[in-house]
């Protein structure tokens, strides 16, 4: 149906002027016309209206990194910690039904406003990555949310980077069967990873629609080998496909690359040819600050993802240096937000107010800045430069919010006051009352228009009941023992 959607108030993309009441007109899911509400109204009479003076008409968001869990690690069992010793609890989770767990975590994105995600799937076992990449995906395309999905593969120093003997030699006996479990390598192997890619992408991939992106992930430095780095640029080369990778997420990380070649991950990236503007990294908290320039030379984006750094006690990213070097970010959330809750509202403010830091000679890192690194931005290092997301204009794929601006803007705000930092402080996912992708409204009054999400949590917790007996508890205390023996291991790298 041909629609003209409007509101009091409109930020047609970040950094651009605040329009009054201003309307998109909608027609097969893009955006054909936008312009003064009577304007519009004049052109299309026929078209159905939906709006209000009180709303705040915008782009929807791009999450540009996580990985499609649903549910937070720390209420299923795997509490916060160093990124090294939190990874291990990952195979403990309960194995719950792919597919209901990513309708969950869709409907999660879009009552926050996000539409388009970036899935690094973390699979049960390796030999269920393709049967649960089919049903993660499947749960996006029917909930209505654009993902761009990448299955990851290891090679290498999965439960320590470096050193593993010592590792070993320093566990008790008892832990020992339990490290092994870990230190074996994956059984998915090279070829047969790709190979799985290779199906994904001719069953899924939509470079036309853009509902489905197929990219590929040599999950992250430390864990993969050139070899694997080499044939994923190689494969996505090939296929026009993307890569995204986790980078320098921790000091262990940056650590390991000194001790393995003598000079940091970025460098040695250079070296081997796997930098370019197909590439995205997520994290990049302990990179090295002079070689920002080179990574914005390449066309490298990053994915940033506040509260996870902080909740996996990584640290801060660089963000102002990066947005100096002319990089171009994106944010991510992990499914690791402060509040467990997946709100991209607050996971931008956070990253607003990291980036600006102590000290008057600090730059100040702006808003629009900010908006523009969750939407046009993260799209363009989520999907590519050529997708038509993040902004409203004539041509681009009708993915948009209204926000309830009264809500936003509660008992009083100067009129001085810019929409982006009211929207950035204040804002959360209880304004996000409608949301619209390519052309479908996906969300009504904060309610999903296909998925019934009692029916979903009560489907959901009963899967988390049954897990949860007497031998996932004792998983769970041979992954504190564990934990404790890499806590250990990783101090004499602080030395």
């Amino acid at each position: 149906m041909n629609t003209i959607i409007w509101a009091g108030i409109a930020l047609p993309a970040a950094g651009v002027d605040v329009e009054s009441d201003w309307a998109v007109y909608v027609e097969d899911g893009h955006i054909v016309e936008t312009g003064a509400r009577a304007d519009l109204s004049a052109h299309h009479p026929e078209a159905e209206q939906f709006g209000g003076a009180g709303f705040l008409l915008m782009p929807s968001f791009v999450n540009s990194h996580d990985h499609g869990r649903g549910v937070g690690t720390m209420p299923l069992g795997d509490p916060d910690d160093l990124l090294e010793l939190w990874l291990p609890g990952l195979w403990t989770l309960p194995p719950v039904d792919p597919y209901l767990l990513t309708l969950w975590e869709s409907l999660q994105l879009l009552k926050s406003g996000v539409t388009t995600t970036a899935h690094s799937h973390n699979p049960r076992t390796w030999e269920q990555m393709e049967a649960d990449s089919r049903q993660a995906i499947r749960a996006y395309v029917d909930a209505g949310v654009r993902v761009a999905f990448h299955p990851p593969l290891v090679d290498q120093n999965q439960l320590v980077y470096a050193e593993r003997s010592r590792f070993v030699e320093g566990l008790p006996a008892s832990l020992v069967p339990v490290a092994e479990r870990f230190l074996a390598p994956p059984s998915l192997t090279q070829v047969d990873y790709f190979a799985l890619c290779a199906r994904l992408v001719d069953d899924f991939h939509d470079p036309l629609g853009h509902t489905v992106h197929l990219q590929v992930s040599p999950a992250g430095g430390q864990w993969c080998s050139d070899e694997l780095i080499l044939a994923a640029v190689d494969f996505a080369q090939h296929h026009g496909l993307r890569v995204q990778m986790h980078m320098l997420e921790t000091r262990y990380q940056r650590i390991y690359a000194f001790k393995r070649w003598g000079k940091s991950f970025v460098r040695h990236l250079e070296e081997i040819g796997a930098l370019g503007p197909w590439l995205t990294l997520a994290h990049m908290v302990c990179c090295e600050l002079d070689e920002l320039d080179l990574l914005a030379e390449r066309g490298v984006g990053i994915a940033h993802n506040p509260s996870s750094n902080l909740r996996l006690r990584s640290g801060v990213a660089p963000v102002p240096e990066m947005l100096a070097a002319r990089l171009r970010l994106g944010v991510g959330m992990d499914g690791h937000t402060l509040d467990d809750d997946q709100d991209y509202l607050r996971e931008l403010r956070l990253a607003w107010t990291l980036a600006n830091r102590p000290g008057a000679a600090s730059p100040t890192v702006t808003a629009a800045t900010v908006l523009g690194m969750g939407s046009v931005d993260g799209a363009a290092i989520t999907l590519g430069d050529n997708v038509p997301v993040g902004r409203l204009a004539a041509g681009q794929l009708a993915d948009l919010l209204l926000v309830d601006w009264e809500g936003v803007r509660g008992l009083w705000s100067a009129p001085t006051v810019p929409v982006e930092e009211l929207l950035l402080r204040r804002g959360s996912r209880q304004q996000i009352r409608h949301v619209m992708v390519g052309g479908e409204w996906v969300i009504r009054n904060g309610a999903h228009t296909r998925l019934n999400e009692d029916d979903l949590s009560a489907a959901l917790r009963a899967q988390f009941d049954v897990h949860y007996t007497a031998p996932a508890h004792d998983e769970a205390a041979q992954m504190q023992a564990l934990a404790a023996a890499l806590r250990r291991f990783y101090a004499s790298w602080d030395s």
